[in-house]
């Protein structure tokens, strides 16, 4: 294919007849270095349901459990550390009972009850004699890494009360016939926890972009690759992240982490918007996202290096570091609901919180609005910075009162916080008690 060079003021092919918005070289691989945003509308929150019995009775003995907790936690401490020294090879460690009558229960491999009564008397207090020690445990977790991490088949371990939850990314089937293949004996405090997803190989590397059903057929002569993890995510880091995705001589790139290579999620595909634009997806469902712009999604970024995933990767665009995309959608998308959310639940907590109506609360954020858009700060070179938002400012939690007698006459302490009994906060933050005096 000839290269084309009839483009767009963003450097972006604008011809119907051109299977994507792009620049094509002589051999016809596209590049996308930027694209702007899909439309995208942010929904309205709906107002909030009323609470229920049942949440309230959830929010009654969350509190009488962590009263509990904090009532013994230096008991418990001093205990524990004690039973450490004095009970080396006995005692294992403790987990607090939150179900029914309260307790903490102290776990050793013999005679559990009357090892505890010989250092407690505390009536809360419960020793358990258990079969697997915490080396035990952690050897059985250690065992399920180093046996099958190669197979890339485990999400996650978790080391419980007597147990080992193994998170299996894969069908049971498939686990047992790996294990069956293996010739290994599972350990035996080792739970399987299998999850609900698409079957899959256990090895089943990315392929070339001309064999691969999630690139459509018009796209796939102008891309080299679209590798994609073969398992999905399991547990990710709770942090939000972004990565610009762009597209340069067929090969995807993070154009803002030194332009990495790029892994893509498990079961991520390709398709051309009703603008011709390049996007991740199957149709334009809300918030997708362009070849070209910012993707967000929760976890954090990590360098790939496993053979089977990038080894593709690198015989189709060269060596260089490959990264994991965990997610893609739009982050400007995202962007705009967030502000709507925020909004919202600022307008609410100015309800809920400190007891202003609907229209009053509406006029405190537009005014907190104005101001700090007044003292929006300039940098030494003349760069503008944000100000920080009403929503931000309102969601700013109340300093914790830790005396009765630092509450304003007419409230009262709750749980570390000054309430009037209508359960609205004192005193008010600056801001609002200045807002309220002119708008009298």
């Amino acid at each position: 294919m000839a290269a084309c060079t009839a483009n767009s003021p963003d450097g972006n092919v604008s011809e119907a007849s051109q299977p994507f918005r792009a620049e094509f070289n002589a051999d016809g691989l596209a590049t996308i270095l930027s694209a702007p945003p899909a439309a995208f509308d942010p929904v309205e929150a709906p107002p909030p349901v009323p609470r229920t019995a049942e949440q309230d009775a959830a929010d009654a003995e969350f509190m009488r459990v962590a009263e509990f907790q904090n009532s013994v936690t230096d008991e418990v401490q001093a205990l524990a550390d004690r039973l450490r020294r004095e009970e080396r090879g006995n005692f294992q460690t403790l987990h607090y009972d939150n179900e029914g009558e309260l307790g903490v229960v102290f776990e050793f491999l013999r005679d559990g009850p009357s090892t505890l009564r010989k250092y407690s008397r505390n009536p809360t207090f419960r020793g358990e004699t258990v079969r697997w020690s915490q080396e035990e445990l952690m050897a059985a977790a250690d065992f399920m890494w180093d046996t099958f991490r190669d197979d890339r088949v485990i999400q996650s371990t978790g080391v419980a009360t007597q147990v080992v939850t193994a998170q299996i990314s894969v069908s049971e089937d498939e686990f047992r016939a790996l294990v069956k293949r293996k010739g290994v004996t599972l350990p035996e405090p080792v739970k399987l926890v299998f999850h609900a997803a698409p079957v899959v190989p256990i090895s089943n590397p990315p392929r070339a972009a001309l064999q691969d059903e999630a690139v459509p057929a018009a796209v796939a002569p102008h891309i080299r690759i679209f590798p994609r993890h073969d398992r999905p995510a399991g547990a990710l880091n709770a942090i939000n992240s972004r990565v610009k995705v762009v597209l340069k001589d067929g090969c995807f790139r993070a154009a803002d982490r030194e332009d990495a290579l790029v892994l893509f999620p498990f079961g991520a595909q390709l398709f051309v918007d009703s603008a011709n634009y390049l996007a991740f997806g199957s149709a334009e469902t809300p918030r997708y996202a362009r070849v070209g712009e910012v993707v967000t999604f929760m976890g954090s970024v990590h360098e790939v290096d496993v053979p089977e995933l990038v080894n593709p990767i690198h015989a189709a665009c060269g060596p260089g570091k490959v990264i994991k995309v965990e997610g893609l959608q739009s982050a400007s998308a995202q962007d705009r609901q967030d502000a709507v959310d925020d909004n919202a639940n600022a307008l609410r907590r100015l309800q809920n919180s400190y007891g202003l109506d609907e229209a009053q609360a509406r006029r405190a954020m537009a005014w907190l609005d104005r101001r700090q858009e007044a003292n929006r700060q300039v940098t030494e070179d003349g760069i503008a910075l944000l100000p920080i938002t009403a929503a931000m400012t309102i969601d700013t939690p109340p300093r914790p009162v830790m005396n009765a007698s630092e509450c304003p006459a007419g409230t009262s302490l709750v749980s570390g916080l000054c309430r009037t009994p209508e359960g609205y906060l004192r005193p008010l933050p600056e801001w609002l008690t200045e807002f309220l005096e002119q708008d009298r």
